[in-house]
């Protein structure tokens, strides 16, 4: 048995959890009270978006052994995602109890709840970011949670010393200059006259609609107000289209990686990839109008999309730069996103984010939604509608009420999207105003903006 769970944790850890799960499946029968077995069977059903399967077998595991710390730390998670915070809460900290070191549990903690200054986790967080034994991770875990709480407590001093702490610690490495010379490929290759020979080589449907932009600018809650139609799906951060790109070199009458290859593709090759796609949509909901995919980083493929799906809707979310970028950096992004742990490197990528996009606002013969976040904020109702009608859809009144939809969040945006429109999330980078030299720097924005 020890073979096929360590054979289930490798499926899990390359987000194969579907083949995970039924992995395991097999041995489920033989395996009632084994309390290891059920909790890796829970996180794959829950993996694979079976949440309410993934939160009974974890919940078995833990009756069989509710001293693992572990356990209660990945049902906190599940629970999470649905958004049933307050259990949330109770098994975040009942991990903590039994394992006091738990660095990952502060930081997901952290994300769960707001937090004020005489909560008695502050002191014994800081106690644990004091010791000199810690390895680089958990000093990066336990430095994001203290930037968290000590800016839900606005010692905004403070938490900004402890984001630095974090992001120092992830040790990431970014090379702008090959970022731009990606951007410059990308713009070479995607030029209007391509695009424009290339529009009928994809697929007519107006099924799949994208959300994409930088992190950080309301992608999630735009998605949480459209998936509130009950003709529209939201299907979250869906992968799918890099790694079509990174397929399309296989296919190439000439051997060169994206985006090169592209001009070097049988011309049949764009309606198979999207039909592809289109399948994969339908895995998540059979009849709706409308499937979304909120990945923001897909502004890389804006051209590769126009191209696959030319009656595709794709939507633009946009804030602040300051506000964007800080926001990203008091991220602790799990996966990718090298540049945003350096507040220059930040700004730099930033620019060639909007070098980009200027690009297909000016070649794509369909203009992409632009929204800002700060008008969706001041201007709600009329925002929305004004979405709804863009993806050409009946305007529905659940979308003014998206806080109400009960659909599982899985990005680090689901406590805000549990929440009635604010404005929390407007002009952020006022409060660290004074840190933020070298991202202004990079930005090329001044003092006075």
């Amino acid at each position: 048995m020890t073979n096929i769970l360590s054979e289930a944790v490798k499926l899990l850890q390359a987000n194969q959890a579907k083949k995970a799960e039924n992995l395991l499946s097999t041995y489920y029968p033989a395996n009632l009270n084994n309390a290891q077995f059920l909790h890796l069977y829970g996180l794959a059903a829950s993996d694979s978006g079976d949440y309410q399967s993934g939160i009974e077998r974890v919940k078995k595991a833990i009756a069989l052994n509710p001293n693992i710390a572990e356990f209660h730390h990945n049902l906190a998670a599940i629970y999470r995602l649905v958004g049933e915070f307050n259990l949330s809460e109770q098994h975040y900290l009942t991990a903590l109890q039994i394992k006091p070191d738990y660095a990952e549990a502060y930081f997901n903690y952290s994300a769960a709840k707001k937090f004020t200054k005489d909560d008695p986790i502050v002191p014994i967080l800081e106690q644990q970011l004091s010791r000199s034994d810690l390895s680089d991770e958990d000093r990066c875990f336990l430095g994001f949670a203290a930037g968290n709480i000590f800016n839900d407590i606005k010692d905004y001093d403070k938490a900004f010393s402890y984001y630095e702490v974090g992001n120092r610690s992830k040790n990431a490495r970014f090379d702008i200059n090959q970022f731009r010379k990606e951007i410059d490929q990308l713009i070479s290759v995607f030029s209007a006259r391509f695009i424009q020979q290339s529009a009928a080589w994809g697929s007519a449907s107006q099924v799949p609609v994208f959300i994409l932009g930088m992190p950080r600018t309301g992608t999630t809650l735009v998605e949480q107000i459209l998936s509130s139609h009950p003709g529209v799906h939201g299907a979250g951060e869906l992968p799918d289209i890099a790694s079509i790109a990174g397929t399309m070199r296989q296919h190439a009458t000439q051997k060169s990686n994206f985006p090169e290859c592209v001009t070097h593709l049988p011309d049949n090759i764009f309606s198979g990839f999207a039909d592809a796609y289109l399948r994969r949509l339908r895995t998540f909901d059979q009849s709706a109008v409308r499937i979304i995919n909120k990945m923001p980083p897909n502004f890389l493929y804006l051209g590769l999309i126009t191209i696959m799906f030319p009656e595709a809707k794709v939507i633009h979310c946009q804030r602040h730069p300051l506000d964007t970028c800080l926001s990203c950096y008091f991220q602790r992004f799990r996966r990718g996103h090298d540049y945003s742990f350096n507040l220059k490197h930040l700004g730099l990528y930033y620019r060639e984010y909007e070098r980009l996009m200027e690009h297909w606002r000016n070649v794509l013969p369909m203009k992409p939604y632009e929204l800002h976040y700060s008008e969706l904020v001041a201007n709600q109702e009329a925002q929305s509608r004004s979405l709804i009608d863009f993806i050409d859809v009946s305007w529905d009144e659940r979308c003014l009420n998206f806080q109400e939809n009960n659909r599982p969040v899985t990005t680090a945006s689901n406590l805000q999207v549990r929440r009635p429109m604010n404005q929390s999330g407007l002009d952020r980078w006022k409060n660290y105003d004074r840190h933020l030299g070298a991202l202004r720097e990079a930005l090329g924005i001044s003092e006075s903006e």
